[in-house]
């Protein structure tokens, strides 16, 4: 019987990637030293979306430049959708946390990000700079794309969502109900994927939306520091 997946060893591996650094980072973030040592934190951190990042180029290299050959036909108008899509992806954010009967934190409010030195301030927003590459990569192609049958492909297009939406529990200090607003988004990728047939698509908008999170933030509070506004 021909299996509903098309799962290989190599996209096992790949699907490997996101659990052990969830379970890694979890497990490293309730020893005290992580706890009480910021700049251990933040470089342990970093560090574990790094090594996740290389290793899911490394194993979808091939994917990656035989969908960018195709994606890069018109690349300013596809770009231009995407900043667009970036906009909705914000409209969709904020509307989702105002259904949730208590407002929602982000992963790191102004007063947690100005107390970080300049340096480690920008290297904190380096993690969602890196993320969308191994996110877009595990839930929008491998667990979602790869999925034969409409039916099946419809049930994890929604199971996909909310696995993306719970790995960043962490972000919200466990609170999974804080976490609805990007299981939406995650459906809203899921759909930008869908319908560009690419999956640089999602990833565009994806690293565009987290960019505007947390790089363009952080180099305010960076430039309000060197002014001595903060």
């Amino acid at each position: 019987m021909e299996k509903w997946y098309k799962w290989t060893a190599k996209d096992y591996m790949g699907l490997s990637v996101i659990p052990i650094e969830f379970l890694v980072g979890t497990l490293l973030g309730k020893l005290s030293l992580m706890q009480t040592n910021k700049i251990l934190a933040v470089c342990v951190t970093v560090g574990l979306f790094f090594i996740g990042f290389l290793v899911m180029i490394f194993l979808f290299k091939e994917f990656l430049a035989e969908q960018w050959q195709k994606y890069k036909q018109r690349l300013w108008i596809k770009l231009l959708i995407n900043a667009l899509l970036v906009v909705g992806a914000f409209a969709i954010l904020n509307f989702s946390r105002k259904l949730l009967p208590a407002s929602m934190a982000s992963a790191a409010t102004t007063d947690e990000m100005s107390s970080l030195s300049l340096t480690l301030m920008l290297l904190a927003a380096v993690t969602p700079f890196l993320a969308p590459f191994a996110e877009e990569l595990t839930f929008r192609y491998l667990l979602f794309g790869k999925i034969k049958g409409k039916g099946l492909k419809i049930l994890m297009f929604f199971v996909s969502s909310i696995l993306f939406g719970l790995i960043h529990w962490n972000n919200f200090n466990g609170d999974w109900v804080a976490t609805i607003p990007y299981m939406v988004v995650g459906a809203y990728f899921a759909l930008i994927y869908y319908f560009f047939d690419n999956i640089w698509g999602s990833i565009f908008v994806h690293w565009l939306f987290n960019s505007l999170n947390s790089i363009i933030p952080a180099l305010f509070l960076v430039i309000m520091k060197i002014l001595g506004a903060i």
